[in-house]
């Protein structure tokens, strides 16, 4: 069946679209055909380079402002992106959408088996909401203050609702009136006043989680399917313009661009610690 891979990249930042090619090229080794790999983006320009191996979604400003919603809440975008990815061209078989700071590691072939068996998957479980504010998460306090205990078009959350990250959600074609309900409850919560910055994580997670089976893509303790290294940006953006400054000057095609990819790794931390009074004092950053 076909999988479509769905990422989106907005605005003028450089290193949003050094992440984003990366990526590409993770899932140009690693995902199996047959596949599509399509880029929602402002700066469809900036994707040339890989000719028709990609499909490139051009927006305009009001299109990424309708994305955002009234409430400018940026991060609804990645509930679009699925919707759209579900909704556009051929209807996949299953869709994965995947944050551009993530790098695939290995063959996404059991992941599809799974999909195919109903199955959907999320990055990783972060925490119970609840109980993680009772234990000192400020944040995660914030965040069952404002939705604890409440019900958004039949989804309860609840003291055993947990917090997900989907910056890698992997789901079914068929889900399309699951994202359409997550959707539905995000903008039902931004309207009510609810602009946390996890808002559409706790929507989305909440609506697969209490709707079909869901697994972690990437399980604590174990070597990561799929990095995502929301945690250590700076110090991937180093690797990763360097591999691409050697495989455009060495004039690479995109197959042997794939072949690069697969023989340089790039072996970092996903997440470094914050920047101490002591690294201030010192003048050292901490490790990346």
């Amino acid at each position: 069946m076909l999988t479509r891979y769905v990422m989106m990249s907005f605005g003028a930042d450089d290193f949003r679209y050094w992440q984003a090619h990366w990526l590409i090229l993770s899932l140009m080794a690693h995902a199996p055909r047959p596949r599509e790999i399509t880029v929602v983006t402002d700066h469809p320009q900036n994707f040339g380079w890989f000719g028709d191996a990609i499909k490139v979604h051009g927006m305009t400003a009001a299109d990424v402002a309708d994305w955002i919603g009234p409430q400018g809440y940026f991060f609804r975008t990645l509930i679009k992106s699925l919707e759209f990815a579900l909704e556009t061209g051929t209807t996949p078989g299953a869709v994965a959408y995947l944050d551009t700071d993530t790098v695939v590691n290995r063959s996404l072939a059991p992941m599809i088996e799974d999909l195919e068996r109903g199955n959907a998957f999320l990055d990783c479980l972060e925490y119970p909401i609840y109980e993680s504010g009772r234990m000192g998460n400020k944040g995660a306090r914030t965040l069952w203050e404002a939705l604890g205990d409440t019900e958004w078009l039949g989804i309860r959350i609840h003291r055993g609702t947990c917090l997900w990250n989907t910056g890698i959600t992997a789901l079914s074609g068929s889900d399309a009136p699951l994202i359409k309900k997550a959707l539905a409850i995000c903008d039902a919560m931004l309207a009510s006043g609810v602009t946390h910055r996890l808002t559409e994580q706790v929507a989305l997670g909440a609506v697969l989680t209490e709707s079909k089976a869901v697994k972690e893509i990437n399980p604590a303790g174990r070597d990561p399917w799929i990095t995502h290294y929301w945690g250590n940006k700076h110090g991937w953006h180093e690797s990763i313009t360097a591999h691409l400054a050697t495989l455009h000057h060495r004039g690479l095609t995109l197959e042997e661009a794939v072949e690069f990819l697969l023989r340089n790794p790039i072996d970092r931390p996903r997440i470094v610690g914050r920047t101490r009074t002591w690294h201030r004092l010192l003048k050292v950053a901490p490790a990346k």
